[in-house]
């Protein structure tokens, strides 16, 4: 059959129409409809948890970030040490040497825990749990006595668990974990995979300081993470770095002060005490729950050996502020100088 120039430009058209129309119903219109941004914040774990996400629209925005969230809750309940009934806090309340089957979250984040322990040659130590309550730092925090510290630091250390497979025992009847230097950034990790499953277009999640995004905001920018600065009241701003997650510890955070002294909730698992040999660390890596951890770890290590323990692992960077002769001073990697704007 032959058609003349006119009908074949007419056919044309009529198939350009007819994948348009098929490309807006399979994307469900969005390339005609503005991404809607859902923003929400909670309480959770003892801090602000805030979505942000890119959506289709409202509707599915809202669905997500409320997907996100009961994910976060469902976390925090397993992973509470001391109050309610969940895993963590049913382990820790044994009255008995029993091996416990672990849930894949928990066993996940137990198994994290043991290999930056082992790697960081214990200044990452989830064992600290006994000591950190003596602070009570989640009330208005006080100074433990040296005895009490004494005591409670014996029963400190991953070597009291027995971890195979998905099985855990303590030997040790003190022993306990606190998973406080970890949860957080778990959870960000399991928001961030409900949004993406879910369909989310781009999103970020902040947790007290504990950040993932992915995607980019409309018009291709990248989400723009900005770092507070320790002593001075004004925020520093980083160009993009190529890692999805950051985490900052500082000793700002929980903290209170008594006869002069700060006292923050970050311990040294050797002493009982506040590690001193930084005021923040800030780590970026390809997970939260690392970002997290390192974080806490580089903090007990100190500016020095911190920053040197952070060079020697793959796709991690940090920034690292510290006090020395009364003067705060810096100290950062490599791989994320020249980024970060004083």
């Amino acid at each position: 059959m032959i058609y003349s120039s006119s009908r074949r430009r007419l056919l044309l058209t009529v198939i350009i129409v007819i994948l348009l129309a098929l490309a807006w119903l399979f994307s469900g219109g969005w390339f005609w409809k503005k991404p809607a941004h859902v923003i929400s914040t909670r309480l959770l774990m003892n801090t602000i948890f805030n979505v942000q996400i890119f959506a289709r629209d409202k509707k599915i925005g809202e669905r997500l970030i409320t997907e996100a969230f009961e994910e976060a809750q469902r976390i925090e309940h397993i992973m509470e040490p001391l109050k309610e009934n969940g895993e963590l806090k049913r382990i820790n309340s044994r009255e008995d040497d029993r091996w416990w089957i672990l849930s894949a979250d928990l066993r996940a984040v137990i198994e994290k825990s043991f290999n930056y322990y082992e790697r960081s040659e214990g200044a990452f130590d989830p064992t600290i749990a006994p000591v950190k309550w003596l602070w009570d730092f989640e009330n208005s925090g006080r100074v433990p006595s040296g005895s009490d510290l004494k005591e409670k630091l014996g029963s400190v250390g991953m070597r009291f668990i027995e971890l195979h497979g998905d099985s855990l025992r303590f030997n040790n009847p003190g022993t306990k974990l606190d998973l406080g230097g970890v949860a957080k950034g778990y959870a960000v990790d399991r928001m961030i995979a409900v949004l993406k499953k879910g369909g989310a277009l781009a999103g970020l999640v902040n947790a007290g300081g504990d950040i993932s995004g992915f995607g980019k905001k409309p018009g291709g920018n990248d989400w723009i993470i900005g770092l507070r600065h320790p002593e001075k009241n004004r925020t520093l701003l980083i160009d993009p770095v190529s890692f999805a997650s950051i985490a900052t510890s500082g000793d700002y955070e929980r903290c209170f002060i008594e006869d002069g002294v700060k006292y923050h909730h970050i311990l040294d698992s050797t002493t009982g005490y506040p590690a001193r040999g930084c005021v923040s660390v800030t780590v970026w890596t390809t997970s939260a729950m690392d970002a997290d951890i390192l974080s806490t770890t580089v903090f007990v290590m100190g500016a020095e050996k911190g920053v040197a323990f952070v060079e020697s692992l793959e796709d991690v960077e940090t920034l690292i502020f510290y006090n020395k002769g009364g003067e705060l001073k810096t100290v950062m990697t490599s791989g994320i100088r020249g980024k970060i704007r004083f």
